[in-house]
């Protein structure tokens, strides 16, 4: 991939993170790029196109960071707290989850990048439903309650995103111990 290209995407992700997804005009990225927005075109075919890599870009890279951070964790709520400080990276960045953006876009989004939305979505609360289970929490609850935390951690990103203190994200994470452990069946003792 060119290096313009990159640096577009990293652009429109930017843009998209800290403001709105219309902010990721092709005029606006190539202004803060320093190239004509007809440039802009000869990397992407249109939009809707740099649009939707964006969202497979970020899942992509959403997953390996999340992967990688809890790679030999074995504690489910070190495991959970791990997926909140990802969170937390984005307030302290001052941006919001650009699946978020998207979301809030509602219909102006095309039907497949709702769609890569979805994904997104399902894919984090399948995460969330195996940390979960190895907590012991019974099945079926699993799926209500990793909705339930990935609602909490969004919505909070949201509702905090414009403050300098992330105080209802730091509550859902706070709480997210005593939410585990108050839904979780204690394990048997292993001699």
């Amino acid at each position: 991939m060119s290096d313009t290209r990159s640096q577009l995407k990293q652009i429109a992700t930017e843009q998209i993170r800290r403001h709105t997804l219309h902010s990721a005009s092709f005029r606006e990225m190539g202004k803060v790029l320093g190239i004509k927005s007809s440039s802009v075109h000869y990397h992407f075919e249109n939009r809707e196109a740099l649009l939707q890599e964006l969202i497979d870009d970020y899942e992509q890279a959403f997953f390996s960071r999340l992967d990688a951070l809890c790679e030999g964790m074995s504690s489910p709520v070190k495991q959970l707290q791990t997926l909140a400080s990802l969170f937390s990276d984005s307030h302290s960045q001052q941006c919001q989850c650009l699946c978020l953006a998207f979301a809030a876009a509602g219909s102006e989004t095309s039907a497949a990048q709702r769609a890569a939305v979805e994904r997104f979505l399902l894919r984090l609360e399948g995460w969330i439903c195996t940390v979960l289970t190895s907590a012991g929490v019974p099945q079926p609850a699993t799926e209500l309650q990793a909705r339930f935390i990935l609602s909490a951690l969004e919505g909070a990103l949201l509702l905090d995103r414009d403050q300098p203190e992330a105080q209802r994200l730091n509550a859902v994470i706070q709480y997210l111990p005593a939410f585990v452990n108050s839904h979780s069946t204690p394990q048997p003792e292993t001699l």
